[in-house]
């Protein structure tokens, strides 16, 4: 049932005048005629079927359906301006919640950084994350189910706006017990030559086309030896020796014990990061999220 907006305003009277048990001076407080307070609160007892003041020449005072109508309204009006405060918030962008995607390349790079700043700034939001591969990102974007998104630049097409966040050169990652181990470099020539362990085709599809493109520019194919979904099962299959992999060079501070980077002497490629989005799927606290990413990044 829709309630009348005026019925707000007298209920606000009924509070103001429960508050100072004087006509007069709540008539003062909420700047009308008296007159017209009186008029109001009448109405009110009207439209409830019974009194809510016991009035006299002497003094005004609350009856006993007025003293519940005070205690609990004065209440349910607190909780009313809360939440219109709320709401108000959200509506400017300034609270609620954001679903933010990344890629496992985006991990380890300004995203953290990024959403820090983003929740000095704005304390009252909240930012959920979900870990999905760049071409699980697209897709929830067309379903609507994500605001933005730390996804590899080669994906974010049409329909996504984005801004690059982030271009990491490509590395090799070797066991420690590997005869390169103690090299600091290798070419991609002698790259091909060894087993490669690598991220699965289905999920890390944006990464497997970079990386095959970049050998394929020098006439050269990799040797794929074992693959897998997660990083952690990747990192843990160089480890064994089963294979070299490549990643960016952003993850070289969170190696594992027993790995070891090498640079690509001859690898011009970069696998580059972007906060993507959907213009038709904006919230002005995703807005106030690009406007800090950014700064952020241009900074």
């Amino acid at each position: 049932m829709l309630i009348h907006p005026s019925f707000h305003a007298k209920i606000q009277y009924f509070l103001t005048v429960a508050e100072t048990l004087n006509f007069g001076r709540a008539a003062e407080r909420l700047g009308i005629a008296q007159p017209a307070l009186s008029r109001s609160i009448r109405q009110l007892e009207q439209q409830f079927g019974f009194a809510l003041f016991e009035r006299s020449t002497r003094r005004v005072a609350l009856t006993p359906a007025g003293e519940v109508l005070y205690r609990d309204g004065a209440d349910a009006m607190k909780r009313l301006a809360t939440a219109c405060a709320r709401a108000g918030q959200v509506a400017n962008g300034l609270s609620g919640t954001i679903m933010v995607g990344y890629s496992t390349f985006a991990a380890t790079g300004p995203m953290s950084d990024i959403i820090i700043e983003f929740r000095k700034l704005y304390p009252d939001a909240h930012v959920a994350l979900r870990l999905l591969a760049s071409s699980e990102q697209a897709a929830a974007f067309e379903e609507g189910t994500l605001d933005l998104g730390f996804i590899m630049s080669v994906v974010s097409a049409k329909p996504l706006t984005s801004i690059p966040v982030s271009r990491e050169r490509l590395i090799v990652l070797v066991p420690a017990s590997h005869p390169w181990a103690n090299d600091k470099s290798i070419t991609l020539e002698t790259l091909a030559s060894a087993p490669i362990v690598i991220g699965s085709a289905s999920r890390w599809r944006g990464f497997r086309s970079l990386v095959n493109d970049m050998v394929a520019a020098r006439g050269l194919k990799l040797n794929i030896a074992e693959e897998a979904d997660d990083l952690p099962v990747l990192l843990q299959l160089v480890r064994s020796d089963l294979g070299c992999t490549i990643l960016d060079a952003s993850f070289i501070s969170t190696l594992p014990p027993g790995i070891q980077p090498l640079e690509i002497v001859d690898a011009r490629e970069t696998l580059d990061i972007s906060l993507a989005w959907r213009d038709d799927n904006l919230s002005p606290l995703a807005a106030r999220f690009i406007e800090v990413a950014k700064a952020h990044t241009s900074g």
